[in-house]
């Protein structure tokens, strides 16, 4: 799922780009107002809308294409493309056969068929995308992988008609138990099956994780598990990324809309405010070191990290410093984020600065991301320098108790012996 969202990153930095532009750049009622016709200006907006509908507004369907090519690979499934189109008309298959549409001269809706609403396939769908990806890619390799139904071609077959003719029957069964499953949830329920998962799984878990509390704990869960080295991406990930993917759509649609924005804590909010450097806002920590520290072991292997660092690439730090089961660093890196963020969400509520509006990605350095990603608003950047200057002298008496341990250790190492392990 993860190498599913980095691959998409491109898209939605793309997307953001546009929004921003649309709604900053080229807003009719912006400054470009008293040179350029605002009737103008709206028509070159259909350039930026026709973009984000080709990219944040199938962003479920591309999910879903390759969390089912990954994961089938990962199976050592040897036509992973398959299971990827497989996956495709499953979501297809999964979507209402009529949707509501209000016309535009008013009145009740009316329902349409033979049309797919964006809302199912953005970012409102990726919940949907990842799980009928799973689904459906776990059921076609399995029944593909079963002999029986496989269908044999005698001579010189060319190797694609062979690989299709073996895979009828797992994409004929795939798609109808899906169709038939679509179905059953229907009648059962009530309500188509987005629907259905929506108010069963996807509304609950969006509450959870833009709620302070709830976002806070999987936080530290998550710091907690990259300080004793394992790589929690897998396991918080899949909690947080859909629903909070949501919510950033949510924001955007709101602020091309010219309406209130509903969220403060979305996809970007992690890494604006808390990330900074990476995870468990590292970056305080090398800054700390270069205005206390002593050691030239630690200065010295600061200024080796800090190019990666300022881009929040942090692996670097976390197992060269090293903060893996280092037990005075561990604790400033898993707890000075929930200060930091407690602090911008309360910054954000009581309208000091602006909600995130932008999707910006992972890797965009500090301060230009605040900027960007709340539409251009300085007071964003000014948040980040101070949460900057609060978490350096957080990490501060920690960095100094780890140092005073490190010379200790070295004052009590044999005579001959190397020191204990730390920064090489």
């Amino acid at each position: 799922m993860r190498d599913a969202f980095i691959t998409l990153i491109p898209f939605l930095v793309l997307s953001g780009m546009m929004i921003l532009f649309n709604n900053v750049v080229i807003a009719p009622d912006g400054f470009l107002s008293s040179l350029i016709a605002p009737g103008r200006l709206a028509d070159w907006q259909t350039v930026g809308d026709k973009v984000v509908n080709g990219t944040m507004n199938i962003l479920g369907v591309l999910i879903g294409i390759l969390f089912s090519f990954n994961l089938a690979r990962n199976r050592q499934y040897s036509n992973p493309l398959m299971s990827a189109l497989v996956t495709v008309a499953c979501l297809f298959v999964l979507m209402p056969v009529a949707l509501p549409f209000m016309p535009v001269s008013g009145g009740s809706a009316v329902m349409v068929t033979g049309a797919a609403a964006y809302s199912l396939l953005g970012t409102s769908g990726t919940f949907v995308a990842l799980m009928c990806g799973a689904l459906a890619t776990e059921l076609f390799v399995w029944v593909s992988k079963n002999q029986r139904l496989q269908i044999r071609l005698e001579g010189n077959v060319p190797p694609a008609v062979t690989q299709s003719f073996n895979t009828l029957f797992a994409v004929m069964i795939t798609i109808l138990l899906f169709a038939t499953g679509s179905y059953l949830i229907t009648t059962l329920t009530g309500h188509e099956f987005h629907e259905a998962i929506n108010v069963l799984i996807q509304a609950p878990l969006l509450g959870l994780t833009t709620s302070l509390p709830g976002f806070l704990l999987l936080d530290i869960i998550n710091n907690a598990l990259f300080s004793l080295g394992i790589n929690p991406g897998g396991i918080t990930g899949a909690v947080l990324d859909p629903p909070l993917l949501v919510a950033m759509q949510q924001n955007m649609d709101a602020w091309a809309a010219g309406r209130a924005i509903p969220n403060i804590i979305v996809r970007p909010f992690s890494d604006l405010y808390g990330r900074m450097g990476g995870t468990g806002i590292t970056l305080c920590l090398i800054l700390a070191v270069f205005i206390k520290s002593r050691r030239s072991d630690l200065r010295s292997f600061s200024k080796t990290v800090i190019p990666t660092t300022l881009f929040n690439i942090n692996e670097p730090v976390i197992f060269g410093f090293p903060i893996v089961f280092s037990p005075i660093l561990m604790i400033p890196f898993t707890f000075i984020p929930t200060l930091l963020y407690t602090l911008a969400w309360y910054a954000t509520a009581w309208g000091w600065v602006s909600r995130i509006v932008v999707y910006v990605p992972w890797s965009v350095p500090p301060l230009m991301s605040g900027y960007l990603a709340s539409g251009g608003d300085y007071r964003n950047v000014i948040l980040q320098a101070l949460l900057i200057v609060i978490g350096v002298l957080l990490y501060m008496p920690f960095l100094l108790l780890y140092e005073k341990v490190l010379a200790t250790a070295e004052q009590q190492a044999a005579p001959g012996m190397p020191p204990p392990p730390h920064v090489q």
